[in-house]
């Protein structure tokens, strides 16, 4: 495997890994001293947040905005100089808040911001203190505190991305440590590292290289810590009793975990991911998922106390909601006693997780399915206990993100139809909410086109077909970085082959279009005036934001629905056009004049029929006493003739 441009190492085949979980081959963090969060459990007592009337925009914060040069940094793996993976920052992100307002959004989700250990940890989940905040996002006047802060200044929300099924591969500083010796001293023969990394493979900013500071590491381990920068010392390996010359070292002692040898208190012991445990719930849930994510022990009270003790630091700092990562991997009960650990601290706090499928997932509901519910989105969304029955249980207080939408993307909207939508949104009475649902068209981990291993790459009218359903259909939707100039288009949303590198990816730096002169041609892009038009009628119409959905009509070219909130009275019928126009015929619904937020149009309806039509690529969104076109016409959203 070449482990990256500038390091060239051959590695056991063995060493596990996956996509989306990559194998760390090296870790290392500027050492910077910096204060604990206050982590006191103080109810919060603010006003829930109905996270239904928001939109959001998600970042990978290391990849975003460049506030401050000084404190990037290039991870070992995957290297490409001028671009370092650590090059965005909290700084950046506040710069920019201006940016992510006017497209019309209103809460901004950011990878997990807790220190990280790992080859390739710029994305955030690979923790490795989840008590202090990674001090390659931080600067001066840029702490994580104050982003907070200037969001909130902004009218914008913040939701943090948290992992607690896995850590890194470097256990926990200060609290448990994982076997393995110091990447300084892996010299193996024939091996050339070049800037940044000219001497090893240790921590190239740090006083002796050193890479893993875990105060936890035995007596051996911590005396090398603070001593030989190069790094070219020999001593015996007390794990293999072999001396560490540059001749007789294998790669697995710097490298590889034996999970055998794994702390029970910390990690299950169970070993690593293969084919058929995908779909086995105990081995999805106890196995790792692949070298540098090692599965904890969730249930034991010592690691439910660090994480939660963690948490809740972060609530109490004003993180206003939570995105929980892998939640599949840890079983729907444990998982649900932090989450309502969570609420309880601060009640009525949105929390969505990860429970990622390929497939409608409706797990043991329907024989179409490959997998037990146990491992479904619908479930952890339920407090039930019968796997074929979702009203055993009411609403768990858990949401989910929408995989099962997502996953029929690549068969409909991307081809440019809206066939078979009508069947998910029929489903949606398994769910405890399914307006709440986070609804999405792409991400940091999967795209809708080539089994949603690339970033969407078809014809533009497409994607915007796309966000007018997301924009009006039940659940909350959810932007990734980018999608607004159709970045990268199609790219791989991560690095797939062994000489990529992150700037040929779906995760590229963003920041170049957030220079003055770049900012002007991205808010001049059609589908950047699109999801500000979309964002702007959906901030103005209660029942698109939390209105149940009703009279699901899709016959390909079209799809039609009825949105209502019996709460603000607000009610709104929805067309949408796929390439042509598209004439619709909704009833019944309620007798009264309606006005067209697209057109600004009007009808008055007596006999419980609403009859209009819609061009191609546009979407007619009728609200009863409406009074005004909202926003102005673009490339997608466009009037005709009343």
């Amino acid at each position: 495997m070449v482990v990256s441009h500038d390091v060239k190492v051959s590695l056991p085949r063995w060493i596990p890994w996956s996509p989306g979980c990559l194998l760390s081959l090296v870790s290392f963090l500027p050492v910077l001293c910096l204060a604990s969060l206050p982590f006191t459990a103080m109810a919060d007592t603010a006003m829930p947040i109905d996270f239904r009337r928001e939109t959001i925009y998600f970042v990978l914060t290391a990849r975003f905005a460049d506030g401050d040069p000084s404190n990037n940094f290039y991870n070992r793996d995957r290297i490409k100089l001028g671009d370092p993976q650590w090059r965005g920052d909290f700084k950046g992100l506040m710069d920019h808040l201006d940016y992510i307002k006017d497209l019309g959004f209103t809460s901004i989700w950011i990878s997990p911001p807790v220190e990280n250990r790992s080859g390739l940890d710029y994305h955030g989940y690979h923790a490795y203190d989840w008590t202090r905040v990674d001090p390659r996002l931080e600067s001066p006047g840029a702490t994580y505190q104050d982003f907070i802060d200037a969001a909130h200044a902004n009218g914008l929300k913040v939701i943090q991305d948290v992992v607690i099924n896995h850590s890194s591969n470097y256990g926990i500083r200060n609290q448990v440590w994982i076997d393995r010796l110091p990447h300084k001293y892996f010299r193996p023969a024939h091996a050339v590292f070049t800037a940044p990394y000219a001497l090893n493979l240790g921590n190239y900013l740090a006083p002796y290289h050193e890479d893993n500071d875990n105060p936890v590491a035995p007596a051996w381990f911590r005396e090398h810590q603070h001593q030989d920068d190069v790094g070219d010392v020999t001593f015996i390996d007390p794990s293999t009793g072999l001396s560490l010359d540059q001749f007789r070292q294998t790669p697995d002692r710097f490298f590889n975990t034996d999970v055998a040898h794994l702390s029970t208190q910390w990690y299950h012991p169970d070993g690593y991911m293969a084919g058929g445990d995908w779909e086995n719930p105990r081995s999805v849930q106890r196995k790792h998922l692949c070298g540098d994510c090692m599965d904890l022990a969730t249930e034991r009270p010592n690691v439910k106390a660090y994480l939660n003790s963690a948490i809740l630091g972060y609530l109490n700092m004003g993180v206003d909601a939570i995105r929980l990562d892998t939640a599949k991997h840890v079983d729907r009960d444990e998982l649900l006693t932090y989450v309502h650990t969570w609420q309880e601290h601060r009640p009525g706090l949105f929390v969505f997780a990860e429970v990622m499928v390929k497939g409608l997932g409706y797990g043991d509901l329907e024989g179409n399915d490959n997998g037990p519910s146990a491992i479904r989105p619908w479930w952890y969304t339920r407090n039930g206990h019968d796997a074929k029955d979702p009203h055993s249980g009411g609403d768990s207080g858990l949401s989910v993100i929408d995989f099962a939408l997502f996953s029929t993307f690549r068969d409909n909207l991307t081809k440019g139809n809206f066939d078979g939508l009508g069947g998910v949104f029929a489903h949606d009475w398994i769910y405890g909410d399914a307006t709440k649902l986070v609804t999405f068209f792409q991400n940091h981990d999967v795209g809708p086109d080539n089994d949603f291993k690339y970033r969407f790459g078809g014809e533009s009218w497409r994607a915007a077909v796309a966000y007018n359903l997301l924009w009006t259909a039940r659940g909350i939707p959810a932007l990734y970085y980018g999608e607004e100039i159709e970045f990268m288009k199609g790219a791989p949303q991560d690095i797939a082959g062994e000489h990529d590198t992150l700037d040929q990816s779906g995760r590229a730096y963003f920041g170049d279009h957030l220079t003055p002169e770049g900012q002007r041609a991205s808010r001049m892009h059609p589908m950047y005036r699109h999801i500000q038009r979309l964002n702007l009628i959906r901030q103005r119409i209660p029942a698109l934001q939390t209105g149940a959905m009703s009279q699901v009509h899709e016959f390909g070219s079209g799809i039609s629905y009825v949105r209502e909130d019996a709460r603000s009275d607000s009610y709104v019928v929805v067309g949408l056009a796929a390439d042509m126009h598209t004439g619709f015929t909704v009833a019944p619904v309620r007798n009264g004049t309606y006005v067209d937020a697209v057109t600004g149009c009007s009808r008055t309806v007596h006999d419980g029929r609403l009859v209009f039509g819609v061009k191609a690529h546009s979407a007619g969104i009728w609200v009863l006493d409406g009074t005004a076109k909202i926003g102005v016409d673009g490339a997608f959203l466009q009037s005709e003739g009343c």
